[in-house]
């Protein structure tokens, strides 16, 4: 978000939407768990562009890209559509390659999900080995999405600047306070005979438990930029601030959104930790705050057992090739989709005239669990 008075609104109204959901549609499931089990991540959206046949390197790098995106593993995990310009790209694919006409063919674009709107590219690179490897899977990736399956209700991806002094005071407070909060914090009760439901298997794996952890991941990691541009392409402006970003990844690869530079602060982590560990209002995906990451996961088969659900694929030799970082087209969001800039500001509108609603809402509840006991 782009400052910490936004996160607090963006977090107070995250507090009403828990208590609202705890109150009329609670069930015992958390909603990390709800999350890995029920919520399928929406499909990322490649593009190949090229001009006439392929052949050579860039012709195996494609056919590489094929038949992974075609593999069980990244079942409706991406959507490939190779587009030969010699012919008549319609207009939709027309609109994206403009944004790169000057760009070197054959030429891999990678664009979020559709359902979320976001007017930027992930990334945008020659096409080539490298380039395939590097989306299709990263070690960071890889780490994240064992955690959660290991039982790991987040993992907070803390995204450094690369100021030594600034990344170990926002990752010293994370550790501490996340250590607290699973002390705090304790999964909803399950009423007799919850767990018959074979998909809810209290004694299978994952555990359930409150468990959190922290990953650190550099800015400059040439094998994790795919994921560093997802992060920062997530939420408008995240790419122009240069702090400290902590972001909660649960689920099955589902960012909230970026807590940043003095919004690292204890009062966020309580709302975020409360929310995934509180009970699932079990409605449907969409009507909860994040967005899907792009992660070579089966998860399906993950939560079955089986050990080949996460590939051991072995990273690219880096090259050197120049990295893509997200940028708003021709300079802001405004500028490349009005109507997703306007959904952005009418959100954050919003999300301040909620705030004494949350302050509201978290007296009536605390009222409420004082007569309980």
């Amino acid at each position: 978000m782009r400052n910490w008075v936004e996160q607090a609104a963006f977090w107070s109204v995250l507090g009403v939407v828990s208590l609202v959901a705890a109150t009329l549609w609670a069930c015992s499931v958390p909603v990390y768990r709800y999350a890995l089990e029920r919520w399928p991540p929406e499909p990322y959206e490649v593009y190949v562009f090229h001009r006439g046949p392929l052949s050579g390197a860039s012709a195996e790098a494609l056919k590489r890209l094929q038949e992974e995106t075609a593999a069980n593993t990244y079942s409706g995990l991406v959507r490939l559509r190779v587009i030969d310009l010699a012919g008549e790209p319609n207009e939709a694919t027309a609109k994206i390659w403009q944004k790169h006409s000057s760009a070197t063919l054959p030429h891999l674009v990678v664009r979020y999900p559709d359902f979320y709107r976001i007017p930027i590219d992930v990334w945008s690179v020659p096409l080539t080995d490298e380039s395939v490897g590097l989306l299709l899977d990263s070690p960071a990736r890889r780490q994240v999405a064992r955690r959660i399956l290991e039982g790991d209700s987040a993992v907070f991806v803390l995204l450094e600047i690369g100021d030594a002094k600034q990344d170990d005071a926002a990752a010293g407070l994370l550790e501490s306070e996340l250590k607290e909060l699973e002390k705090a914090l304790k999964p909803p009760a399950p009423p007799d005979g919850f767990w018959d439901d074979p998909i809810y298997d209290a004694q299978g794996p994952p555990p359930l438990a409150i468990k959190f952890s922290v990953l650190r991941l550099s800015r400059s990691d040439a094998a994790e930029r795919v994921l560093v541009n997802m992060l920062l392409g997530s939420e408008p402006d995240l790419h122009e601030l240069k702090e400290p970003m902590a972001f909660p990844i649960f689920g099955r690869g589902r960012a909230l959104c970026a807590l940043v530079g003095k919004g690292i602060n204890v009062e966020n982590l309580e709302e975020v930790c409360a929310f995934l560990a509180g009970p699932c209002s079990c409605i449907v995906k969409y009507q909860n705050p994040g967005v899907d990451l792009f992660f070579t996961v089966d998860w399906d088969a993950a939560l079955m057992g089986e050990e080949s659900a996460i590939p051991e694929v072995t990273p690219p030799e880096l090259t050197g090739f120049s990295d893509f970082v997200p940028k708003q087209v021709e300079g802001d969001v405004e500028a490349a989709d009005p109507a997703a800039a306007m959904l952005w500001h009418v959100g954050l509108a919003v999300a301040g005239g909620l705030v004494i609603v949350a302050g509201v809402g978290l007296l009536m509840w605390r009222k409420a669990q004082s007569a309980e006991h």
